[in-house]
């Protein structure tokens, strides 16, 4: 298909409450040229951080970034959204959701529970556990405490799952039967953030194209680095920055999601967005799961909060869709193999967070 219809997940306006007029949007990528159609809005739902979608079923979820969490389904088709039912995460300020056939999995930051929900037909049946954590770091102001940022897969073919934690620099395992202990451990401060599975020359299917069981790369919002994580053993194989861009000293650097390339030119390509400098950095996936920096384009807009990469219709580049929080724009890079990316679109859209394609 020469087009792709995505999924826009946004937070409240700023100098507003939750729930005062934010929602999911709707919006169509040419594949063709980068361009996106007029942003439609879906539905309006309280802080709709992070979105997911279930496997086979025609659902989509949104997580309610808000003091007590819950999280919402939808059904969905090329019509919109409707809603089908809302239910609480067990923890506050829920900011990532992972969808397996019968589980949702929802990372609460704000007190680091961890939730289990159950499903039927894709519908949260309203049962659940949550996981709940202690420890702390060293940075003071982000690591008083737990905060369970990302739920995300072990490698291909591992029945387990990985959730970053940033405020005790873990990465804390899970399986179908619940919590199973730390599966690996970061140095102190590093602030696991969001996590993939490495590309690999000849590995399974899964998002992002061809990945391998051997490793996983975790980028770091404090210490704003990349680190490659040994599958199964959680071993730290490397750590390099994320960027060579620096801040300007009255200003953060914190990098926020990496992805990998989908296009078939673009499969050995490591993606990592930071917010300060606004910047894109692309890394090489060699042998033996090294990255080499290839190269940094700016982002388009400012404070990249999430990023979806969809392949261009010649499957010779990567396009890049990034929600920047700050500029209310979702902005669009093609990349090619070389690393090199060229923005190709700006559309204004109330202060997007996640970019899902449908």
């Amino acid at each position: 298909m020469e087009t792709a219809k995505l999924w826009i997940g946004t937070y409240p306006a700023n100098g507003t409450d939750p729930g005062s007029g934010e929602g999911i949007w709707q919006v169509t990528l040419d594949r063709r040229t980068g361009k996106l159609s007029v942003a439609r809005l879906a539905i309006t739902t309280p802080s709709p951080s992070f979105l997911a979608l279930h496997p086979s079923s025609p659902v989509l979820y949104a997580v309610s970034e808000t003091a007590q969490g819950e999280v919402s389904a939808f059904a969905h088709d090329d019509g919109g959204l409707t809603h089908l039912r809302t239910v609480p995460t067990g923890g506050s300020s829920p900011c990532h959701i992972y969808a397996q056939q019968h589980t949702l999995w929802v990372a609460n930051y704000g007190d680091g529970v961890v939730t289990q929900i159950s499903l039927d037909d894709g519908v949260p049946t309203g049962e659940f556990q949550a996981h709940e954590h202690s420890g702390s770091g060293v940075n003071k102001d982000r690591q008083e405490g737990p905060h369970a940022h990302f739920v995300h897969e072990a490698g291909a073919g591992q029945r387990e799952l990985w959730v970053s934690d940033l405020g005790t620099d873990e990465l804390r395992r899970f399986t179908s039967s619940g919590a199973d202990g730390i599966a690996a451990v970061l140095p102190p401060g590093t602030g696991p953030r969001h996590a993939v599975a490495l590309p690999g020359r000849a590995g399974g299917a899964g998002e992002g194209g061809g990945v391998s069981s051997a490793a996983v790369v975790v980028v770091g919002e404090l210490d704003a680095r990349l680190h490659v994580i040994s599958v199964p053993d959680g071993a730290v194989l490397s750590s390099q920055p994320a960027l060579t861009t620096q801040a300007s000293e009255d200003k953060p650097s914190q990098p926020s999601h990496i992805g990998v390339g989908v296009s078939s030119a673009t499969a050995h390509l490591l993606y990592a967005a930071t917010r300060g400098p606004d910047v894109l950095s692309v890394f090489a996936v060699g042998e033996g799961a090294s990255l080499t920096h290839l190269a940094e384009s700016p982002i388009g807009g400012q404070w990249p909060r999430h990023f979806a990469v969809v392949a261009a219709a010649d499957d010779a580049a990567d396009l890049v869709i990034v929600a920047n929080q700050y500029s209310s724009t979702l902005d669009v890079l093609r990349c090619d193999p070389s690393g090199r990316a060229v923005q190709v679109e700006s559309l204004g859209l109330p202060v997007p967070a996640c970019v899902l394609p449908a």
